[in-house]
């Protein structure tokens, strides 16, 4: 049994050095269902600072070495279609890109920007952003309030490796005053969605959460490809 064990393993660490690059595909959806049972249960800040150091997909250079992948070459495509079909979800984002084999320290985090954008209706929101930004880049990339924000980065090794760096907001009701003239207002606050997984190649994982829920795989492409 050890044997088998390590065979195993040493199976999937050579498939992973001997592939080049990786298709990653990523679906992030909504929880409609979390969001009306769990909403009270789970920790929120009324601000919560963002990761500015995503690549924007749409922007990044056809030659680099993260870059999109065609929607026409999704895999993911029938499962993105029953998430819609469903009523206890909503997708915010399906993405997918190529990238390099990769050590951590020399990855490449995706930005990821998603969902409603409460701008106009949460203006406040904006400009507490700025207070926890030192930089003009930091501040012309907050100039929006999007429903999720943050980034994703894939990490490949001997394992293949997510992190999620994500920031889902949601607008609900609070108190607000103190005493007698306490009452709810209606605000937007944000909910952090960090998270960790090691994964396999050419298996479809889903990382949990009662507000966002992230469906991933990770696929190795063959040369010449």
């Amino acid at each position: 049994l050890l044997i088998c064990i390590t065979l195993a393993g040493i199976s999937l660490f050579t498939s992973i050095v001997s592939a080049k690059d990786y298709a990653i595909e990523i679906i992030l959806f909504a929880n409609k269902d979390g969001l009306q049972q769990n909403v009270e249960q789970i920790n929120f800040n009324h601000i919560i600072p963002v990761p500015n150091n995503g690549l924007d997909l749409d922007s990044a250079d056809n030659n680099s070495q993260w870059r999109a992948i065609p929607e026409a070459d999704y895999i993911l495509n029938n499962v993105a279609e029953k998430l819609k079909r469903s009523s206890n979800y909503r997708i915010l984002k399906h993405i997918a890109w190529r990238q390099p084999v990769v050590e951590k320290q020399d990855s490449q985090a995706i930005s990821i920007k998603a969902g409603r954008d409460f701008t106009n209706q949460y203006p406040e929101h904006a400009y507490r952003q700025v207070e926890f930004s030192d930089t003009a880049s930091n501040r012309s990339r907050n100039s929006k309030v999007l429903e999720l924000d943050g980034t994703i980065n894939i990490v490949i090794t001997r394992y293949i490796h997510l992190y999620s760096d994500l920031v889902y907001r949601l607008p609900r009701s609070i108190p607000t005053g103190i005493g007698d003239a306490l009452n709810r207002g209606q605000a937007l606050v944000d909910y952090s969605i960090q998270s960790h997984r090691r994964m396999r190649s050419r298996e479809l994982h889903y990382i949990d959460h009662p507000l966002v829920g992230i469906l991933i795989e990770a696929t190795p492409i063959e040369e010449g490809n």
